[in-house]
């Protein structure tokens, strides 16, 4: 039991049968002399309809009359243009428009550029198989076959494409068979000669043939690989890899050399694009492979030129960032140096007094509690000094409320210069009273101390207003 025969155990399907005229036209090619290609032309109105169509297209008729007799249409558009496009013409039977993944129109366009190369190709070569040109033409075909029969499972066959995987792994995964295989079968149902059925059976093996191949089949697909390998150059996805295995198989199994593949490449679209207009492949027209490759280079160099413009611009706004960031910080900075200031500030205002800047009372008894707490835990001595000013009032009645506050403040820095740093001096609520808490100072010490700020606030009020005021000084220690 064949491939084809399994898979259609599987669907409901038959398989795609080849149209009558393209059975015509394949079987006269393979089996047939070159005069009854000829008649089969002169002899079917579509065939004879459509090279006399050709054979008008300006390219070829130029400026002469309309051409009417087929004959000189053949004579004009040549052998290898016509059997280009009366095989091309069956691609207008088959061709079909789907609304998925699956292009017919692309199938054909590549079959048709296989077929051009095929021609092109055998220039290089005094004798080439003429069967060879039917084959590099439908040597794809199994994929139309497999698509028929289960359109889904090819689907799935071009998504696992698209993953990485070559279309041989891909067709294997899902069918268990390659195309090439099932195109091979398929035109084996039509006693095709079995040449040209072997080469569409292993035209993707080379060059791991089995070795029961006839030698001429191995030198046919050998020929293929290298149709397929020059077609790639314009319908593969990694194009320039493609045209380097070109290169390499050419040298190696067909002595050619740089210039003559560059030739055959770069020919391709001249032979082809006139087939596609006319036979409604227009959207697969193609540029030379060298215009390709130079408008690739220009869009990479263009990429390349925005890359490096959306770098500058980056940079840009990098170094606008930096230097805002940096603004930022700085203002951050001083902002944070304005809120330790401002919160320097109201610590000071809750323990300091407004008018002289010494301790207020507040503080002051909060600090006198911490003393004598810390005189009681570790055995040590403190003294205190309360300071009352006797008839304090008569300043404000006699200078004013003005003179009365400058005359406290010149007390306040007067006392507190003549202080040891350890010392707390405050002021307490009444304009006349200061209180000093005199740490590690016992009473003789203070004492002393008390003496000095006696004589220090007599001399203050008697150099300022030439009066005697006397303090009170309470020492406790």
């Amino acid at each position: 039991m064949g491939e084809i025969d399994k898979l259609l155990k599987l669907t409901q399907k038959s398989l795609i049968p080849l149209p009558r005229i393209g059975k015509k036209i394949l079987e006269t090619l393979l089996l047939k002399s070159e005069g009854e290609f000829i008649e089969l032309i002169t002899n079917d109105h579509e065939l004879s309809s459509l090279v006399l169509s050709m054979a008008n297209q300006p390219k070829y008729r130029k400026d002469s009359p309309p051409i009417e007799d087929v004959r000189l249409a053949l004579l004009i558009l040549g052998e290898d243009l016509t059997k280009i496009l009366v095989l091309g013409f069956i691609s207008t039977k088959l061709c079909k428009t789907t609304f998925n993944e699956f292009n017919f129109h692309l199938f054909w366009a590549r079959s048709l550029a296989n077929l051009c190369f095929s021609f092109l190709f055998a220039s290089q070569f005094e004798i080439y198989p003429s069967h060879l040109h039917v084959s590099s033409y439908l040597m794809d075909f199994g994929i139309i076959v497999l698509y028929s029969l289960f359109p889904e499972g090819y689907l799935k066959v071009l998504r696992l494409k698209k993953l990485g995987k070559t279309l041989y792994q891909a067709e294997k995964e899902v069918f268990g068979v390659d195309h090439a295989t099932i195109g091979g079968e398929y035109f084996e149902t039509y006693n095709f000669p079995r040449r040209f059925v072997l080469n569409i059976q292993y035209h993707h093996q080379f060059p791991d043939l089995p070795e029961d191949i006839p030698p001429e089949v191995f030198e046919d697909v050998k020929i293929l690989n290298f149709i397929n390998l020059g077609v790639g150059c314009y319908f593969s996805m990694n194009r320039e890899r493609k045209f380097k295995e070109l290169k390499s198989v050419a040298k190696t199994d067909f002595n050619l050399n740089n210039s003559q593949v560059e030739y055959l490449v770069e020919s391709l679209p001249e032979w082809v694009n006139p087939f596609y207009e006319f036979l409604g492949y227009k959207d697969f027209l193609l540029i030379p492979y060298s215009e390709w490759l130079k408008k690739k280079d220009e869009e990479i160099k263009k990429e390349i030129k925005k890359l490096e413009e959306r770098k500058k611009k980056e940079e840009t706004l990098i170094e606008i960032y930096q230097d805002e960031l940096a603004k930022i910080t700085r203002e951050k900075e001083a902002l944070f140096k304005e809120i330790e200031i401002l919160k320097k500030k109201l610590e000071e205002s809750s323990i300091l007094d407004p008018l002289t800047g010494l301790y207020n009372e507040g503080y002051f008894l909060k600090r006198l509690k911490e003393e004598l707490l810390r005189t009681k835990r570790y055995r040590r001595i403190v003294s205190m000094l309360l300071i009352e000013i006797d008839k304090f009032s008569q300043i404000m009645e006699f200078f004013g409320a003005e003179e009365e506050e400058n005359i406290i403040k010149i007390l306040a820095k007067n006392i507190s210069r003549n202080l040891r740093r350890v010392d707390i001096i405050a002021k307490l609520s009444k304009p006349e009273q200061f209180a000093i808490i005199l740490p590690e100072t016992p009473l003789s010490g203070a004492m002393v101390v008390a003496r000095k700020i006696l004589r220090i606030i007599e001399k203050t009020f008697y150099e300022k207003y030439n009066m005697v005021f006397s303090p009170y000084i309470v020492v406790i220690s």
